[in-house]
C-alpha cells in the first residue's frame, strides 16, 4: 500500500509539472503576465515618485547613515565588503540595507543586517534621512531624487570589463521619458565612482558620468581573491558543498555566462561530462562543474543540462542561488564564460580561465566589445571543439605572462587592500559622529 500511494504521489506530482510548464509556455499566459508585469512596476514606481517627494520634504538627514542597495538587492560585490571592513573597525554608522521585499526571505542576508524594503514607506524614509547612499549599479537614481546635502557613492559591478555599455544597458528604464529621468539623475546626482583602473575611468566617462569624480581605489570585492586563509577558504567550500551537494573531493569548474538578445540552448551549451574528463586529463583531478546563470537563461540551458546528466555519476550543479559569485570565484580551480565580466575579477586569482563564445560574430554586431577578445589573456573558443582542445593544449606559464601583460596594460590596482583604502577614504568625506 505504501509502495503504491507513493508511486500515485509522483505521477500526480509529474503530471501537475507537467500542466504548470504547458501553462508557464502558453503564450497567452506569458502575455498576460508581461503585461501585468508592466503595468504593475509602473504603478509601483509612481507610487514611488509621489511618496518620496512627501518624505523627503519631511525627513532630516543623520550625519552617520548610510544606505546601501545592490543591482540585485542581494548581500553581493562591492557594498557587502565595504560595509564588512566598518563592521570590521566597529565604526559608529547606522547602516540599512534596502531589499526588494518580494525576494527577501531568499536572500542570504546574514544576521546583525538591518534589512528594509525599498518599496515601503520606511524605506523612504531611511533613503531621505540617510547621509550617504552606496550602491553598485542604477538603483537609487532609478526612483529617488537625491537632496542637496546627501552623498551618492558608485561602485559598479563590473570590472574591465569587456562588453560595451550604454545608458540603456545599464539603467533598467531607460527608455521614453522616464528613462531619460533615470540618466539625468545618475549622471548630475553622483558624487563619486569608484573604480580600479584609467580603463575604466575612461569607459564610465562615455557612459553617465562624464564630469564626475573618478576615486581610483580598486574594487573591494576583488579583496576575497587575494585571500590566503585556509579557514576562511574552508569555510566557504563546506557551504557550498553542503548546500548544493557537491562531492568534496572533486575540483571545481565556474560556468557562468551572460544574458544577450537571440541566445539559443546552442549558444551556451558544453558537453560537461567531455569537459570534466579533458580537464581530469590536463590536470589529473576530478572535477564538477557549477553552472551560474543569470535570471533570463536559467531556464535555456539548465532544462537541457539535467537530462543530459541523468546516467552517469553526476557532474554538474546549479549554484545560481548562490548570492556571492566572489565566493565562488575564491574556491574555483577553472573558470568559463563568455563576455561576463565576472571573469575579469577572476583573472586576479592567476588560475585558468577560457571565453566560450559561440556568437561571437552576432555579438560584436549586436552589443560591441572595447577590446578583441584575442587581447583578452584567456583561450577563446568559438565551439565545444575548441574548448576541448585548447584544455588539452593549455599552457599555464604562456597563460600568466598573458594575465600580467594584461593587468598591467590595463592599470588595474586591484592588490587585496580595496575595501581598507574605500573606508578610509569615505571616513574622510563622512565622518563617523
Amino acid at each position: 500500500m505504501k509502495e503504491y500511494l507513493s508511486s500515485l504521489t509522483k505521477q500526480i506530482r509529474k503530471r501537475c509539472h507537467k500542466i504548470k510548464w504547458m501553462i508557464q509556455n502558453n503564450k497567452i499566459y506569458q502575455f498576460i503576465m508581461k503585461s501585468f508585469r508592466f503595468v504593475s512596476q509602473k504603478i509601483q514606481k509612481k507610487y514611488l515618485e509621489v511618496m518620496a517627494r512627501i518624505v523627503m520634504e519631511k525627513s532630516a538627514i543623520e550625519c552617520n547613515k548610510i544606505a546601501i542597495a545592490t543591482n540585485t538587492f542581494s548581500y553581493t560585490c562591492n557594498p557587502k565588503y565595504i560595509y564588512e571592513e566598518m563592521i570590521r573597525r566597529k565604526l559608529n554608522y547606522k547602516i540599512i540595507w534596502l531589499v526588494d521585499k518580494r525576494k527577501v526571505k531568499k536572500l542570504d542576508y546574514p544576521d546583525g543586517v538591518k534589512v528594509v524594503s525599498l518599496y515601503s514607506l520606511r524605506g523612504l524614509r531611511e533613503v531621505y534621512s540617510s547621509k550617504l547612499w552606496l550602491d553598485n549599479g542604477i538603483v537609487f537614481s532609478d526612483y529617488f531624487d537625491k537632496r542637496e546635502d546627501q552623498l551618492h557613492i558608485q561602485t559598479m559591478h563590473g570590472s574591465l570589463g569587456i562588453k560595451k555599455l550604454d545608458n540603456a544597458v545599464l539603467s533598467r528604464n531607460a527608455h521614453g521619458k522616464s528613462g531619460q529621468i533615470v540618466v539625468q539623475r545618475e549622471s548630475n546626482q553622483t558624487d563619486y565612482v569608484i573604480t580600479n583602473s584609467q580603463f575604466e575611468e575612461d569607459v564610465f566617462r562615455t557612459v553617465f558620468w562624464k564630469n564626475t569624480t573618478m576615486v581610483r581605489l580598486g574594487h573591494a570585492r576583488t579583496d576575497i581573491l587575494f585571500s590566503t586563509s585556509s579557514d576562511r577558504i574552508a569555510q566557504i567550500r563546506e557551504e557550498l558543498f553542503g548546500r548544493f551537494g557537491i562531492p568534496t573531493e572533486k575540483k571545481l569548474v565556474l560556468y557562468a555566462p551572460t544574458h544577450r538578445a537571440g541566445l539559443t540552448i546552442e549558444n551556451l551549451s558544453i558537453d560537461y561530462r567531455d569537459l570534466t574528463e579533458a580537464l581530469k586529463k590536463k590536470f589529473g583531478d576530478t572535477f564538477a562543474v557549477m553552472i551560474r546563470m543569470h535570471k533570463r537563461t536559467k531556464n535555456i540551458v539548465l532544462d537541457n543540462a539535467k537530462e543530459d546528466d541523468k546516467s552517469e555519476e553526476r557532474v554538474l550543479y546549479d549554484v545560481t542561488s548562490y548570492p556571492d559569485i566572489q565566493e565562488l570565484m575564491l574556491v574555483t580551480a577553472i573558470g568559463i564564460t563568455d563576455y561576463s565580466s565576472w571573469i575579469y575579477d577572476y583573472v586576479l586569482t592567476r588560475r585558468p580561465g577560457f571565453i566560450f563564445a559561440t556568437d561571437l560574430e552576432r555579438y560584436n554586431t549586436n552589443t560591441g566589445l572595447y577590446y578583441p577578445l584575442e587581447e583578452t589573456p584567456f583561450p577563446v573558443c568559438k565551439s565545444h571543439e575548441q574548448l576541448i582542445y585548447h584544455i588539452e593544449t593549455f599552457d599555464y606559464e604562456q597563460y600568466l605572462n598573458r594575465v600580467e601583460k594584461f593587468l598591467d596594460e590595463k592599470q588595474s590596482i586591484d592588490d587585496g587592500q580595496s575595501a581598507k583604502r574605500i573606508v578610509d577614504w569615505i571616513q574622510s568625506i563622512v565622518p563617523v559622529k
